[in-house]
């Protein structure tokens, strides 16, 4: 059986336009559907039988279609068949689900993929978009009876056809509507960058050359062996006042190479076609042509057997490609660059593994994997965005190893970004490489002994003489996520004690003191955002989610209540963080450079609006967790969303019930796939100008009981451009407190302090005289008696102090609140 029968590989769906649901015309456009691919070793979906059914059910698949096993849930009629099964016994049931990890594969028709895909073409796409609005899975609708696609998601903002098809850069762009393969860097241009590095004239004098081998400790045997090198590139100015200005840095380079084979792989989940066997017969025959033969160049017979074994898996695995290119600058660590722009996804040092090596050692950073191959020769990879991100093109790369050693960095988002990926990989075969506490033993270049305090990562443990080898040797498995013991946990406690502020959360750069309050916002917690209509909560998730995406951390908003066009809008708006040029050619070019900055930041962004039904949105969170590793969520808001839920239940279920449930699952998701969620939730009617607190949340108390952090935005009805946020709940540490906003007129953002950029005063209006009698329409009831006094010109003694004790319960007071009772009672005070 092949190894890889239950993971994601190539399938065709036929489809239909947009406008053409009748099955009688037929199938009219044939898409390459794109793959999530799920490793075999992978048992942290848990599907169970009862999910497969409900879900096939909720998707035009009836109980009676369906039978249940001890292993695999069986469906009478394949739903991605095009052949109909003509009413035969031995043309059913033969689409399996698995149950536990959800992968599906018919034997009729040979249709296959991952849990993700299922549902993907059963139930019509997750509705994801990136930064920029281009979709991350296809919008399409599977129509479970006839076994061809449609669109039929009236709570979606766009609208697929398939003319939409046929542009953009993300994989379901141009690229793939062609057929063709994402772009890569030119060879030439990788050994440029080794020859500036290792082999330039006084290379070894340069300031590359001397940061890698004194800073980072590494040789230039390793550097050269990885296919490090120096490169120039342009830098935008950050400053939109000046976009127009680049800068250019010297960046160190590091190449993501790999074999044809696993490129044409990648390309395969896309939906397109990388033919690197043609190309190289194409090349044989033109050498043939030639007369030079480059298999006569040295007999088979006179090569050691590592280099035949070398030169057989050429054969069958292509020879070694870059498939993209990583550059740093030396001046700033967070200027890197990508090249080329909308490349693939690949692992720094991958060609360096042996083709037989059974262990792997996958680390978070480029420095960290060649100290680890410098101190023990063992096969050592980076990921290709640090801790934050494994994307799923790298996972069938992984496949074939029986242990990986994961060797992130010695901090909260470290040691969780291990734990995720664990999960993506299979638990059973991963292994934790950490210090075993606060200090350890280190050998000095003398031969000395000393005690040092733990090394952050491999590269640190390098440069202190720590002995890498045991440190591998030494690393433990992840523990039970059911079953604990102290033991098991003793070394993360007591690292989280020593050093609460690595465990903290994601911090807000822009809001200090708010930081100070609430510490971060920390992965598998659940926050609730109130406050009164107007209040700027919308607009202060957007500055908290741009701080996030900032910080590399992965964000995707679901927004019910605004269209996804005009969130984004404002999202610029205060990614800018001033006013843009006034003369209007200036301006496009400024838009333009926000855009391509604003491009680069990890948000994503849910299709969804107005009513939607919560089992889509959680399968479109689930969808974004695992494939773009999103670690925070934000849902505007909850009333939005659940307005279309009611019909699902019955009659007895009113809209708290609802809103408990959906408060219910969104609480669990946090928890069991550690994503932060933040839920905006409408408060009580109260009445005008009234602060509020935890009670004044809509619904139940539930949703303030689950929550971790509660957080009011509240009105200083003294000042419309200020308003505070409070913080009534932090689980975390249980500090409470309350933080000013002032809001920048300029970048639509808050501050925790006014400044020059704050919106002027607006201008008092010219008073006018005012005839006596008449009481002037914006007079307040308690300046009524100064209006009538002043028409007199003797000055008036001030009113007796009020009477402040409660009126007898027979007397009633009447209560003027109105322009026409202020003036009849001023009437009365006049006669």
């Amino acid at each position: 059986m092949n190894s890889r029968r239950w993971s994601s590989t190539q399938s065709l769906v036929p489809t239909m336009s947009a406008n053409n649901t009748d099955r009688s015309d037929g199938p009219i456009l044939v898409q390459k559907r794109n793959k999530v691919f799920v490793s075999k070793y992978n048992q942290s979906l848990n599907i169970t039988s009862e999910q497969i059914t409900d879900y096939c059910s909720n998707h035009g698949i009836s109980q009676n279609e369906l039978r249940v096993s001890n292993t695999h849930v069986q469906i009478r009629e394949c739903p991605f068949c095009t052949k109909p099964t003509m009413g035969k016994a031995d043309n059913m049931f033969k689409m399996y689900v698995q149950i536990g990890g959800g992968a599906y594969f018919c034997h009729r028709c040979g249709a296959k993929g991952s849990w993700y895909d299922f549902k993907m073409n059963l139930g019509g796409g997750y509705d994801v978009t990136d930064a920029m609005g281009r979709s991350t899975a296809p919008p399409l609708k599977m129509n479970p009876k006839h076994g061809y696609a449609t669109r039929n998601n009236n709570h979606s903002q766009n609208s697929y056809s398939p003319q939409q098809n046929q542009g953009g850069n993300s994989g379901y762009g141009g690229a793939q509507a062609n057929n063709q393969p994402l772009p890569m860097p030119s060879s030439r241009l990788q050994a440029a960058y080794i020859t500036n590095l290792l082999d330039a004239e006084k290379a070894e004098e340069s300031t590359a050359f001397k940061y890698l081998t004194e800073k980072r400790g590494l040789t230039k045997q390793t550097l050269r062996k990885y296919g490090v090198g120096l490169g120039s590139y342009n830098f935008r100015n950050n400053d939109v006042r000046h976009h127009e200005k680049f800068i250019k840095a010297d960046c160190i380079t590091f190449p993501w190479i790999m074999r044809a084979q696993d490129i044409h792989e990648q390309e395969t989940l896309r939906g397109c076609e990388y033919n690197w066997k043609e190309s190289a017969q194409a090349s044989v025959k033109k050498s043939d042509e030639d007369g030079n033969d480059a298999s006569d160049a040295q007999p088979n017979e006179d090569l050691s057997e590592e280099a035949k074994a070398s030169k057989l898996v050429e054969q069958e695995q292509g020879p070694f490609v870059t498939r993209r290119i990583k550059a740093r600058a030396l001046e700033s660590k967070s200027w890197q660059r990508l090249d080329p722009p909308g490349g693939g996804w690949g692992l720094f040092g991958w060609h360096t593994v042996p083709h037989d090596a059974t262990s792997i050692v996958l680390t978070e950073g480029e420095y960290d994997a060649m100290a680890v191959h410098q101190a023990t020769g063992r096969a050592a990879v980076s990921l290709p965005n640090g801790c934050r991100s494994l994307p799923v093109e790298v996972l069938p790369m992984l496949e074939r190893f029986e242990k990986i050693y994961l060797w992130m960095d010695n901090d909260a988002p470290g040691r969780e970004g291990a734990e995720q990926f664990a999960k993506k990989i299979g638990v059973n075969r991963c292994f934790l490489v950490q210090p075993s506490g606060e200090t350890m033993t280190a050998v000095d270049p003398n031969g000395g002994i000393s005690h040092i305090t733990a090394p952050k990562d491999a590269n640190e443990a390098l440069l202190k003489g720590v002995d890498l080898e045991e440190m591998i040797r030494n690393a433990d498995v992840l523990p039970h996520e059911r079953i604990l013991t102290f033991s098991e946990l003793r070394s993360q406690v007591l690292h989280e004690m020593l050093n609460p502020e690595k465990y903290s959360g994601v911090k807000v750069p822009s809001l200090p003191g708010f930081t100070n309050i609430l510490k971060g916002f920390r992965r598998g917690e659940m926050t609730v955002l109130t406050g009164p209509t107007g209040s700027g909560k919308t607009t202060f998730l957007g500055q908290l989610s741009l701080d996030f995406a900032e910080n590399d951390v992965n964000t995707m908003w679901g927004s019910f209540e605004i269209k996804n066009t005009r969130l984004m809008h404002k999202l610029l708006q205060q990614f800018a963080r001033g006013p843009l040029p006034e003369e209007p050619q200036q301006k496009a070019q400024a838009l333009e450079v926000l855009a391509d900055r604003f491009e680069n930041l990890p948000l994503y962004f849910m299709k969804f609006h107005g009513g939607s039904d919560i089992d889509d949105v959680l399968d479109a969170m689930e969808y974004a967790a695992y494939v773009h590793d999103v670690e925070h969520i934000i849902l505007d808001n909850m009333q939005f969303m659940i307005t279309r839920n009611s019909s699902k239940y019955n009659s007895s279920f009113d809209k708290f019930d609802i809103q408990d449930i959906a408060i219910e699952k969104f609480r669990k998701f946090a928890t069991s796939k550690n994503v932060h969620v933040t839920l905006v939730v409408h408060p009580r009617k109260e009445e005008e100008g009234m602060k509020l607190g935890m009670s004044s949340v809509y619904g139940s108390a539930k949703a303030t009981q689950e929550a971790d952090n509660v957080l009011i935005l509240q009105k200083d009805p003294t000042n419309e451009n200020k308003k505070f946020v409070e913080v009534k709940k932090n689980r975390y540490d249980g500090t409470l407190g309350i933080c000013p906003l002032h809001f920048q007129f300029d970048s639509k953002r808050y501050s925790e302090s006014p400044d020059a950029h704050s919106p002027p005063p607006k201008k008092a209006p010219v008073k006018q005289a005012t005839p006596p009698g008449i009481v002037p329409r914006n007079a307040p009831l308690k300046s009524a008696r100064s209006f009538v006094s002043s028409s007199s010109a003797e000055p008036v003694p001030p009113p007796p102090p009020m009477d402040r004790s409660p009126p007898p319960r027979s007397r009633i007071r009447p209560k003027a609140s109105t322009f026409t009772s202020i003036l009849d009672q001023t009437e009365e005070e006049k006669k």
